[in-house]
């Protein structure tokens, strides 16, 4: 259900879509997503610190940039099954004994808001 990916993400506001995709790609990333607000950029495991090295020499400050667990596909929850992994998610994250949680769901802003 996932696969260990290399994960960055920078602000849009640091280079133009077309500039930033020819700086990763050059470096050996797999794909550059608009996320509203921010671009995200998956690379391999192996490519990650090629990719994070060309991020930076072009003057761009990432935001998160890490190797971690992507989801392959997600899993759309609403209503009370969105409540329920709200919950589930916030009890796991604080556990003592958990570092880090990895989730393939997709709840809507609006189930979000009203957890």
């Amino acid at each position: 259900m996932f696969e260990k990916k290399g994960y960055i993400v920078v602000d849009k506001a640091a280079k133009s879509e077309d500039e930033l995709f020819e700086i990763v790609t050059d470096a050996g990333a797999e794909d550059l997503r608009d996320d509203v607000e921010n671009f995200e950029i998956i690379t391999s495991p192996t490519d990650f610190d090629a990719v994070l090295d060309a991020v930076k020499k072009a003057g761009i400050e990432p935001q998160v940039a890490e190797v971690e667990m992507v989801p392959k596909e997600y899993k759309k929850l609403e209503g009370t099954e969105a409540k329920q992994m709200l919950k589930l998610m916030e009890a796991l994250e604080d556990h003592d004994d958990v570092q880090k949680v990895s989730a393939n769901f997709d709840i809507s802003e609006a189930d979000m808001a009203s957890a």
